[in-house]
């Protein structure tokens, strides 16, 4: 059985109305197209001048596409970016539970996708729950690959379970259940190193509106892997309570045959629009090189 991932229609249509809104505010030339695939009607934005070399992105769990994109902003100015919405989560593409994390659905989802847009082959730039996404695209198709940059990503290593608990769903339940401005920032101080306005309502929206997936990515294996070998750049935070960089670094450059680069970062979760600018010139820099 389907299962609606919004509270009921009016929800979805208030989180449309957020996702146009965001989008506006991002300031930056984009058009939409609808595509369907086997798991579902899937909505992907094509972001920036479409002459340039071209990026494909995709937004973490319970994320959305606008916030993504505002990661990776200074990317457009060398690069047009394709940006689909998960079908299942925040934004326009099917809005039900189709996608199982536990399986290569993600993998084979944008595999499709892929074929389906005549992409044969590009550079990939995600970050957090979409890092396991790629790595399922990698089990599945390594091929369309052509480089990655992961930024904080999943798929490698979790942090410890305790502290997670602690200091995330708990601020959480408190938020559900009794919502605040005091309770969203308990959330927001763990979860992300930007505080503006757009994230705050964000956040408002998909607690509020929305029905979580709670299943966090799974880890992948070396033998999952075996036929990765496109260069990636990953970049982690020893901040980030749920896949901090002491355990990532050591167990991607286990996983990945082609030896990653690691950079360390400082930030919560979500990184600042000040570290993003950094990642993404170290990132320009690292598909210009490789």
């Amino acid at each position: 059985m389907k299962k609606f991932v919004y509270k009921d229609r009016a929800a979805m249509k208030r989180m449309y109305s957020f996702y146009d809104k965001a989008m506006a505010s991002l300031g930056i030339e984009y058009r939409e197209e609808y595509i369907d695939t086997s798991f579902g009607t899937t909505h992907v934005i094509i972001a920036g001048d479409e002459s340039k070399p071209k990026l494909f992105t995709v937004h973490g769990g319970n994320g959305c596409t606008p916030i993504n994109l505002q990661l990776f902003l200074p990317l457009l100015k060398d690069y047009c970016i394709i940006a689909p919405d998960v079908i299942g989560m925040p934004g326009k593409s099917a809005p039900y539970r189709l996608l199982n994390t536990y399986s290569r659905d993600f993998g084979k989802w944008l595999n499709e996708l892929l074929g389906l847009m005549g992409i044969k082959k590009i550079p990939f730039v995600v970050s957090s729950y979409s890092s396991a996404m790629l790595l399922s695209l990698a089990e599945v198709a390594p091929s369309r690959i052509e480089k990655a940059a992961l930024v904080v990503p999943s798929g490698f290593a979790h942090g410890p379970l305790i502290p997670i608990m602690r200091t995330m769903f708990i601020p959480m339940l408190r938020y559900y259940f009794a919502p605040s401005e005091k309770s969203l920032d308990g959330i927001l101080s763990v979860m992300s190193s930007r505080n503006d306005a757009l994230m705050r309502e964000f956040f408002d929206l998909m607690m509020s509106s929305y029905k979580m997936e709670m299943r966090p990515p799974r880890e992948f294996s070396r033998l999952e892997l075996r036929d990765f070998r496109a260069p990636v750049i990953v970049f982690a935070s020893d901040e980030d309570v749920f896949f901090p960089a002491d355990r990532v670094f050591p167990r991607a450059r286990r996983l990945l045959r082609l030896r990653p680069v690691c950079c360390r970062i400082r930030c919560r979760h979500l990184p600042s629009n000040k570290t993003m600018r950094y990642v993404c010139m170290k990132i320009h820099d690292f598909f210009s090189d490789t």
